[in-house]
């Protein structure tokens, strides 16, 4: 349950890594996912299949476009993307803390920061019974990690991403545009920690509150580092953190 979005988040951190940047910003990413898939899973009633990937495409386009504007503003500027997404992260934890008193997203009826719960359609289903909490979305982190591997390892955007994580200067020189690469990274960075806090809305809280992310954004940062940095190490590296977890706990 808690290795799912430690394991998007985890990606998130190890794409970032790959491409020779430091994205500590999954925790602000991750907010703003749980937001879009939040919002879109209480508004609307949708068919099952339907109000799922609505509620997850939602957050990930909203998480993306968060991650996006470090790439954006490190490409155009020069900002230090560490400094950026600290920053961003600060301002995403207040957002939510904002966002949760407004009459769009306050619970009726409530006066604490509680979002209403999402519409049953936008649940991912827990696959071995009501009893296990252990939800379909997995299966969603599995993939992702199999979909990093494949773009890292077998796209021409991926060697992109690894000729300038290797040297910049070089690639630079190879004609393969640095600010094409940082923006979409961070894109899909955001998109990918987005897709951690849709799946933990969906699968596991069901309702939006103010410490939704909790410490899964800063504990993917250790998960990235211990997996080495790779899909198969980051997926690894989370169940062994979340083992470690559930036995302490």
């Amino acid at each position: 349950v808690t290795a799912t979005p430690l394991i998007l988040t985890g990606l998130s951190v190890a794409l970032a890594f790959k491409s020779g940047l430091f994205n500590i910003g999954a925790q602000g990413q991750f907010i703003f996912g749980a937001i879009g898939a939040s919002y879109v899973g209480f508004r609307f009633d949708l068919p099952v299949g339907v109000h799922i990937l609505a509620a997850a495409l939602a957050g990930i386009v909203l998480a993306a476009i968060w991650g996006g504007l470090v790439g954006f503003l490190k490409a155009k500027t020069g900002a230090h993307e560490v400094i950026l997404t600290i920053m961003l992260n600060y301002i995403a934890g207040f957002f939510i803390l904002w966002i949760l008193k407004t009459s769009v997203f306050l619970r009726p009826g409530r006066i604490d920061p509680l979002a209403p719960e999402v519409n049953p359609n936008s649940r991912l289903s827990q696959f071995l019974g009501a009893d296990l909490r252990i939800h379909v979305g997995i299966f969603v982190a599995l993939a992702a990690a199999l979909f990093v591997w494949w773009l890292l390892k077998k796209s021409t955007l991926g060697f992109k991403f690894r000729a300038v994580g290797a040297n910049a200067n070089a690639a630079k020189s190879a004609g393969i545009s640095i600010a094409f690469v940082t923006t979409s990274t961070m894109v899909l960075c955001g998109g990918l920690a987005g897709l951690g806090g849709a799946v933990h809305v969906l699968g596991t809280e069901y309702a939006l509150t103010n410490n939704i992310g909790g410490s899964l954004g800063f504990d993917a940062i250790t998960v990235a580092l211990l997996g080495g940095a790779a899909p198969l190490g980051t997926v690894i590296a989370a169940l062994l953190f979340c083992l470690l977890i559930a036995l302490i706990g």
